[in-house]
């Protein structure tokens, strides 16, 4: 053999054991147990993990039947990341396929994460929709881990919708909590405890101290008995939003389960459990730390903040920046706001106009507030010139009386700043919230009706007659019954409600978690007591009430919400007063 026929024998040789090594490394390895491996990271919430898996099937698996096993997959992906135009996309493809197949082995996964992305959507009817279709499919007893999670979302759906599916639901959390008991995951039986929910929370509200204490080690023991999970991260902020312990320990439930979620890559349940930290900041008067926290999630979760979210944390900048005057930074987060909002979204013209022109009221707000520090500036320059001499005539005569002068200037000024925040907060007359108060009170309960699926009841009402009460009797008498009718309502309702005088004679209620029927009972409760009050002559003080139910439009707004109450109120006037009338929507 010469050379250049041995050349040629090596090039072949060479070439051939190089395409077998690719091969070898391309080949989609123990393919079912990968896609086990998808599934279980579907269940178990793990974004990170699954979108490894999915490159490699897309990699490695191309040739093997892996659109269905992708789509889900792609759907926990987009959920957990709110990636809005994926969700729907996949929604969508899933729904003109109809490969939701009851004979298919991953059905029950399948389910479970079509159902669970309409809940994320805040759209439970259309969850309890798809799962009432299927429900025949859990007749029997659960199989598996999947099926468990299945049961108890169901019967956390079933528990909330307006049907007689709501008398299903024990039946199926019993199910689930025999076979989660059965296959003994702690993680599982926590999932399955949290979906229950409802009364089984300790409520320092509602139950004795005995009471209380054995729900409350329960639930430890169940936290203490599970590793690092999503189930644990969900509990663990529902343990500090519920504030079940003392102000640290719930800031630190609320640390490690944002934490958890930051390694699992669940990032909409990141964004919300930081929303929730920095509520509980604002309660406990930590305003110290807050702004740096909402910088670093502007900056590391920017894309997926939807657009009540966005607006909160730069309201809550903008709020932070006046209450220290820091007018320039005020006016520098309004600007950042209104151009993340241009960049996010396709306005219109007539949209974009708004904006801008809130914008401009803003600036002028802003820019005359400016104005007004550089006045006050100068003028104290002034007034320290003037102390100056006073303090080096007094620190001739004594040193401690100028740090005593000094120490009741500091006194006073704090004493009158704080006096100013709480009058700008409080009715002056009652002594309950202003209408700022209770509107800011109102957003609160609504962004969490509406981001955990809650119902929500807002009432008007308004004293009957009572331009009659000041013209017959005075508005010394009409101040009285306003003080009066204030402290029955104040008296009245419960501790997570929030009530507030809206103007004149009219009061706004804030009910989370209730049905009209309450917000009857409580008109009722309030009329009795109104009904027994005499104040010199004047006796039979009646009032009217509106009210509307917040149930299944997860997408209204506030202005809406109170439109709907007036209106109600409108009618309780226009038939007869003295009573309530009520709308869901």
């Amino acid at each position: 053999m010469n050379f250049k026929q041995l050349t040629i024998l090596t090039f072949f040789v060479v070439a051939f054991t190089s395409s077998y090594v690719n091969a070898q490394d391309n080949r989609c390895e123990n393919y079912d147990a990968v896609i086990s491996n998808l599934y279980s990271s579907i269940e178990t919430l793990n974004v990170k993990k699954l979108k490894s898996i999915n490159e490699y099937l897309k990699l490695r698996c191309a040739d093997n039947n892996i659109e269905t096993h992708l789509l889900f997959s792609g759907l926990t992906i987009a959920d957990a990341e709110n990636d809005r135009s994926n969700i729907e996309l996949i929604r969508d493809k899933i729904t003109a396929s109809q490969i939701l197949d009851k004979d298919n082995p991953r059905f029950a996964w399948h389910l479970y994460v079509l159902a669970q992305s309409w809940f994320w959507d805040a759209k439970p009817d259309k969850a309890v929709s798809l799962l009432s279709e299927y429900k025949s499919y859990f007749i029997g007893q659960p199989k598996n881990s999947i099926e468990v999670r299945a049961l108890s979302l169901i019967g956390g759906y079933f528990n909330n919708a307006k049907s007689s599916l709501e008398k299903e639901k024990s039946s199926y959390f019993e199910k689930a909590e025999i076979k989660a008991n059965e296959i003994g995951d702690p993680e599982l039986k926590l999932y399955v405890n949290f979906r229950k929910g409802g009364e089984a929370f300790p409520n320092s509200n509602t139950d004795s101290v005995s009471e209380f204490k054995r729900k409350k080690d329960k639930w430890m023991n169940m936290l203490d008995s599970v590793q690092p999970s999503v189930t644990k991260a969900e509990v663990l902020l529902f343990w500090g939003y519920l504030e079940v312990e003392e102000k640290q320990k719930n800031l630190s439930a609320l640390q490690e389960a944002i934490e958890i979620l930051l390694e699992f890559g669940v990032t909409r349940t990141v964004i919300d459990g930081s929303m929730l930290y920095i509520e509980l900041l604002k309660r406990y008067g930590e305003a110290a730390k807050v702004e740096s926290i909402i910088k670093k999630l502007i900056n590391d979760h920017g894309a997926s903040l939807d657009g009540y979210q966005r607006k909160q944390l730069y309201g809550w900048l903008f709020e932070l920046s006046e209450s220290q005057e820091r007018y320039e930074d005020a006016l520098k987060y309004k600007d950042e706001y209104y151009l993340s909002l241009i960049a996010k979204d396709d306005n219109t013209q007539k949209k974009l106009d708004e904006l801008l022109l809130e914008y401009k009221v803003e600036e002028q707000k802003t820019a005359s507030k400016m104005l007004k520090q550089s006045l006050q500036l100068i003028e104290l320059e002034k007034e320290n010139e003037k102390q100056k001499n006073h303090i080096l005539i007094l620190f001739v005569v004594t040193l401690s009386v100028a740090v005593l002068l000094l120490s009741i200037i500091i006194y006073r000024s704090q004493k009158s700043k704080n006096e100013l925040q709480k009058l700008a907060m409080i009715d002056s007359l009652t002594g309950v919230w202003n209408r700022r108060a209770i509107t800011l009170k109102a957003f609160q309960e609504l962004a969490i009706a509406q981001r955990e699926g809650h119902s929500l009841t807002i009432l008007l009402a308004d004293l009957d007659n009572f331009k009659s009460v000041n013209d017959i009797y005075g508005h010394d008498v009409g101040d009285i019954v306003l003080k009066t009718f204030a402290n029955i309502a104040s008296d009245n309702i419960r501790a997570k409600d929030q009530f507030g005088r809206w103007g004149g004679e009219e009061w706004l209620f804030i009910m989370p978690a209730t049905s009209v029927e309450d917000a009857k009972n409580l008109f009722n409760r309030l009329s009795n007591k109104l009904s027994e009050v005499k104040i010199g002559d004047l006796s039979n003080i009646t009032f009217s009430m509106g009210a509307v139910e917040l149930v299944n439009d997860r997408n209204t707004d506030l202005n809406l919400l109170i439109k709907e109450a007036d209106k109600q109120l409108y009618v309780a006037k226009e038939t007869g007063k003295n009573k309530v009338s009520f709308v869901s929507m």
